[in-house]
């Protein structure tokens, strides 16, 4: 009896890989059929399926890969003899141009949609449809992908360089392929540690959901996307693989392109995070700000000295904690004046927003500040700095440039490019 083995590979959009045989095969010639060939002397269809492919189209692959579709035997009609197959089935992300033609005149991916349309050797023709009826069944994972999300609502997200091998120079959440036999969230939890050295464990994610991405180039691929609230920050984050990798407003995410997978999967997240606020710690602590704005536009910053346990030798708001039972608002009047000699009127500061600030250096906590604003025509002649080294009006493009503190690298960005900003320096 004349046994072989033969494998279906399958890529992301569903075609088949297929050998247009020679004139001169010793089976079928001139027809189309699955990459395989006989078994050798003391091997099983396994390990032969293994070695044809390897043979004949330069993909490797691990046994592990191969699902089985059974064992078929018939009679050859160009040989007369009896025929044993098994026949294999993998899906690859892979294309032509991963393939070389180690035996026949080519070696192509075929749209199943035309097969019928070739001369086929008769183990395909006989086995195609079991091949298709897999397609159709088969629950597969591409890939996953997987993002924090820190006290402030920003995402983890990966800027990829040009080395990248699909989707170059574009932005992403980490995430990558999955290892044989890895459930999906084993492979988010592997991935993110290989991109970003972060170390999470299963019961850390929640699954997003599974994802179908359709490209017209690449074909259709089915993904996992996981996430998972987390109290680090960039600093806390290394960058393994691309450019960078930081935290980034989700609403909307970054201006730039972003890889298609991370585009389609951005509302449910934009979603989650919504329904999965930040929980504070118990013993999170308060904060009032004030931000000043001249008639020349600038901002009223103050230069911090080396004492401050928050901070020190940075830029910042005038500002501070608030006593105890005491509110916001309240604070930020008595904080401005006990820094500055400044007193204002109630009524005269405005709610900007709130802000979560990385205070886990000084306090091993994220913290939670209001800050208030007001348009002014004092001048830096009418500030009494009674706490750090200066505080002066300072010019907007000169502020972005500062040391500044954990609260004014995201507060004074914000508020710069704010509307609100736009109406306090053209009334």
């Amino acid at each position: 009896m004349h046994r072989f083995a033969a494998v279906a590979v399958v890529d992301p959009r569903g075609w088949l890989l297929m050998q247009e045989r020679g004139h001169d095969a010793l089976h079928d010639p001139d027809r189309w059929g699955y990459p395989g060939g006989d078994l050798e002397a003391g091997e099983d269809f396994v390990a032969a399926a293994v070695r044809e492919v390897r043979e004949e189209t330069g993909l490797v692959l691990d046994p592990d890969q191969l699902e089985s579709l059974g064992v078929r035997r018939f009679r050859s009609e160009s040989c007369g003899e009896d025929d044993e197959l098994e026949l294999f089935v993998v899906r690859l992300a892979v294309g032509d141009d991963d393939v070389v033609c180690g035996e026949g005149r080519q070696m192509v991916f075929v749209d199943p949609q035309t097969i019928a349309d070739r001369p086929l050797h008769q183990a395909t023709a006989l086995t195609i449809d079991l091949v298709r009826r897999w397609q159709a069944t088969a629950v597969r994972t591409d890939f996953v992908q997987v993002t924090l999300v820190d006290p402030r609502g920003r995402v983890l997200m990966q800027e990829r360089d040009e080395h990248a091998p699909v989707w170059p120079e574009m932005w992403c959440f980490p995430g990558g392929g999955l290892e044989v036999g890895e459930a999906p969230v084993d492979g988010a939890v592997r991935e993110l540690a290989e991109e970003t050295g972060v170390v999470l464990v299963p019961a850390d994610l929640t699954d997003l959901g599974r994802f179908e991405l359709v490209t017209h180039e690449r074909g259709t691929f089915h993904f996992h996307a996981f996430v998972a609230r987390t109290t680090l920050s960039d600093r806390d984050v290394e960058c393994h693989e691309g450019r960078q990798m930081v935290f980034v407003a989700p609403d909307p995410l970054p201006d730039v392109e972003l890889v298609p997978s991370t585009a389609l999967v951005a509302p449910a997240l934009r979603a989650w995070v919504a329904e999965h606020p930040f929980v504070p710690a118990p013993d999170q602590h308060r904060f009032a700000g004030v931000v000043l704005v001249d008639t020349e536009g600038r901002i009223l910053l103050q230069e911090r000295d080396e004492h401050p346990r928050i901070d020190p030798e940075k830029w910042g708001l005038a500002g501070g904690h608030l006593d105890p039972g005491e509110d916001f608002e309240p604070a930020a009047y008595r904080e401005l004046e006990e820094e500055t000699g400044v007193r204002l009127q109630h009524g005269d500061l405005e709610l900007f927003g709130e802000f979560t600030v990385d205070h886990r250096k000084a306090y091993g906590t994220w913290d939670r500040m209001q800050v208030f604003v007001a348009a002014t025509d004092l001048t830096d002649a009418d500030i009494d700095c009674q706490e750090g080294r200066q505080i002066v009006f300072v010019d907007p493009d000169v502020a972005r440039g500062l040391d500044l503190t954990a609260g004014a690298t995201d507060i004074v960005p914000a508020f710069l490019d704010s509307p609100t900003y736009t109406r306090l320096t053209h009334p």
